[in-house]
């Protein structure tokens, strides 16, 4: 385990800050069935936390979908639009939580999500803030679960990787956090309880969990 000093906290955002995946979900069940596709939840389970190109492409690949993934894309992209800045609520307690942590830790996000959609729920909820540094989908050439948009959070925020704590809620989160170094905490809520975190550090239900659990860590 982590003998570093934990210094920094570093913030997945669907599913861990806006309470977004179950509505994710619905979206893509919406923009896929215009091309004859019906969208399992299983499927959909194996997707968090994946850019929206490598999500388009992979499934247009393996269930043979004829259309052009970029058009598949520009459709979801203005459905999620709506949801960003409409639809979805925040994780119960985050705000509690980020003003609890801020001023105790550095904290960043790094997500998946391109810069457009995910700055309509900042802006929302006023959430900016609290995060010295945001990682969008665009910002890194490699996506979850590759470890670059962890790896580049920490570069940004000057610290080593592993005096940083994860937050996240996918397997492809959890792998990419994993790689780069870091310790891991894993929310676990109804959408993502059958999915296999055993190679997290920690997991929790409640991210009020979070401030007590970082003060442990640094003993």
């Amino acid at each position: 385990m982590n003998n570093i000093k934990i210094k920094a906290v570093i913030w997945d955002f669907d599913g861990v800050i806006i309470e977004s995946e179950p509505h994710h979900i619905d979206a893509e069940t919406e923009t896929l069935k215009q091309y004859g596709f019906r969208l399992t939840r299983s499927v959909a389970l194996e997707y968090l936390g994946v850019r929206l190109e490598d999500y388009f492409s992979d499934i247009a690949d393996r269930f043979h979908i004829d259309a052009p993934v970029d058009e598949m894309i520009s459709r979801h992209y203005n459905t999620l639009i709506r949801y960003y800045k409409e639809v979805f609520p925040l994780v119960p307690y985050v705000v509690e939580v980020l003003e609890e942590l801020k001023g105790r830790y550095i904290m960043s996000v790094a997500t998946s999500r391109e810069k457009q959609l995910a700055r309509l729920a900042m802006d929302r909820y006023s959430l900016l803030k609290y995060f010295g540094h945001v990682v969008y989908g665009e910002d890194v050439n490699q996506g979850k679960p590759d470890p670059e948009p962890f790896l580049t959070a920490a570069k940004l925020m000057d610290i080593s990787p592993g005096s940083a704590v994860v937050v996240e809620d996918s397997t492809s989160g959890v792998k990419a956090a994993k790689d780069a170094g870091m310790v891991v905490i894993v929310r676990i809520a109804s959408y993502n309880r059958e999915l296999d975190f055993s190679y997290a550090d920690y997991t929790i239900e409640d991210l009020r969990e979070i401030p007590p659990l970082l003060k442990r860590l640094n003993g």
